[in-house]
């Protein structure tokens, strides 16, 4: 008999999760909000993700705002069996063949905030709803590959209304909403030239280590949820101090972490059944697809938008973490990401433009390269850099680089800082941009034109570029001389030499010439 009592309460609550959805007495009035999106705004939703003045009130407001029961109301009770059922890690609940990979709990918190979004946020919300059909397939993927809930995608709708260009009052940015110290412990890039946070690829796997350690540390999905929202730390002394494993049972906690599983479990269950709740006929936006490529040479995105033959709007919309329209300086094989199937058009335009042509708008109207006049290069400093060690990466004089960006000493230099290279094309070449990309075998692919030859070979972003046959070679965070000399079979005091190296001292981005 005492085994029954669980199943046939599980049996009740299920019973309840089919019936008419769930709207409180005490829920927030209806508001007139902005209409929905027009067509003319589609392309805006999709390439630009830019949210509205009304969007960005609406996510603060979910930030901020906070369940207060009616008069007179009693804490939710759990039934002892439902309460036993739902604390096992791997419930599932089911009900009108809708499936949910996280525990569902339905208690008055939740209606609430199943009220909230469906009648105070209404038209935000179906904005989120339009937007997540184009990011939401690979959001799942990701999370399905990775061993985690596909459901915690839900986290990105609350967060961020699956947007990019989400940016918090205390600073979080981006999808997953990942302030500065978090994110650069989760491996994202984050400085003047390019936020990782904005890239839904990087950000996507950083929120899924993130949210994985957090299950570890914590023990169930609704606590890493939690510890998503308050920190782990604050969450894990909570759970000590109340000595319980059970988020609902959590007091020393802010309002907002105690709101945040609510919030979760409503948007879930409203975005997996809008029609349920009354969001009827959803415009989905098509999923979006991309592949990634590189690009050898510091390129403003207008160039690849024209070598891969689509709006630039697009491209921007792709690599909303490159901040100042182009791909850092000084960087080579710096990966971008341009719309799936666009690889080729964009290999055969992109290596036809001279190298002078990839660095700004091609369209625009500039003057002619080619008129006597130098073409600046520019170098992004990097923690522990010198002025002396820069110089003799692009083979100029450190006095003539001080002078060339008004530095009064070595002290001057800063990370982050962008250093104009005296020299033009001279010093590029000193920096070993190539003119074509590298093949398998490190040699410069014949053209593509010529009949019965290969096309060239793109890089990927998380493969190593092989050594050019320009015989030089930059510096890669963690190289040493002994790694770089058995790469190219050269003796290390050989390259010593060469450089005029003493000791192993390298730094990174300096260019190396390697001895024949």
């Amino acid at each position: 008999m005492s085994r029954l009592v669980p199943a046939m309460t599980a049996a009740l609550f299920l019973a309840a999760c089919a019936s008419k959805p769930p709207v409180s007495s005490y829920g927030p009035p209806p508001r007139v909000t902005e209409p929905t999106p027009t067509a003319s705004e589609e392309f805006a939703l999709i390439v630009g993700d830019e949210l509205t003045e009304q969007e960005r009130q609406d996510l603060a407001t979910i930030r901020t705002t906070v369940y207060t029961p009616p008069p007179n109301a009693s804490p939710p009770q759990l039934d002892a069996g439902l309460e036993e059922l739902l604390a096992q890690e791997g419930a599932v609940l089911i009900h009108e063949k809708v499936g949910y990979d996280i525990p569902i709990v339905l208690n008055d918190r939740v209606e609430w905030w199943i009220d909230y979004f469906s009648y105070r946020l209404r038209d935000s919300f179906e904005r989120y709803l339009i937007r997540s059909g184009a990011w939401m397939p690979y959001l799942k993927t990701q999370l399905r590959e990775a061993g985690l809930p596909e459901d915690m995608a839900y986290l990105a709708l609350i967060e961020s209304g699956f947007s990019t260009q989400a940016v918090s009052h205390a600073g979080a940015v981006g999808p997953w909403q990942f302030m500065p110290y978090t994110g650069r412990e989760y491996g994202l890039r984050i400085d003047r030239w390019v936020d990782e946070r904005r890239d839904y690829e990087k950000a996507t796997q950083a929120a899924i280590a993130y949210l994985t350690d957090l299950h570890a540390m914590l023990g169930s999905w609704y606590l890493a949820a939690a510890g998503y929202n308050g920190g782990q730390g604050r969450v894990g002394r909570a759970m000590m101090r109340d000595n319980t494993i059970n988020f609902w049972e959590l007091t020393g906690i802010h309002d907002e972490t105690k709101n945040y599983v609510p919030k979760l479990i409503a948007a879930t269950l409203i975005a997996k059944e809008p029609e349920r709740y009354g969001f009827y006929g959803v415009p989905y936006l098509d999923p979006v697809e991309w592949e990634t490529v590189t690009v050898p040479t510091s390129s403003d995105l207008s160039v690849i938008a024209a070598a891969a033959e689509v709006p630039v709007e697009t491209i921007r919309a792709l690599n909303p973490h490159l901040l100042r329209g182009r791909t850092p300086p000084g960087e080579l094989n710096f990966p971008v990401h341009i719309p799936a199937g666009q690889v080729d058009e964009f290999t055969e335009n992109y290596y036809a433009m001279p190298p002078i042509a990839r660095v700004d708008d091609p369209r625009a109207d500039e003057p002619a390269a080619g008129n006597g006049a130098e073409e600046p290069v520019e170098h992004l400093v990097r923690s522990g850099e010198t002025v002396v060690g820069i110089a003799n990466a692009y083979g100029v004089d450190p006095r003539q680089l001080m002078d060339a960006n008004d530095l009064r000493s070595e002290e001057s230099l800063a990370d982050g800082m962008v250093l104009r290279i005296p020299g033009g094309a001279d010093a590029s070449e000193q920096m070993g941009f190539p003119e074509q990309p590298a093949t398998a075998a490190g040699t410069a692919p014949p053209s593509a034109a010529a009949a019965g030859t290969a096309e060239p070979t793109l890089a990927r972003a998380q493969e190593v570029e092989a050594p050019r046959a320009s015989r030089t070679h930059r510096v890669r965070r963690g190289e040493t001389l002994m790694a770089i000399s058995r790469t190219y079979g050269v003796p290390v005091d050989a390259i010593r030499r060469e450089n005029g190296i003493q000791g192993d001292r390298i730094l990174v981005g300096q260019v190396l010439r390697i001895p024949e």
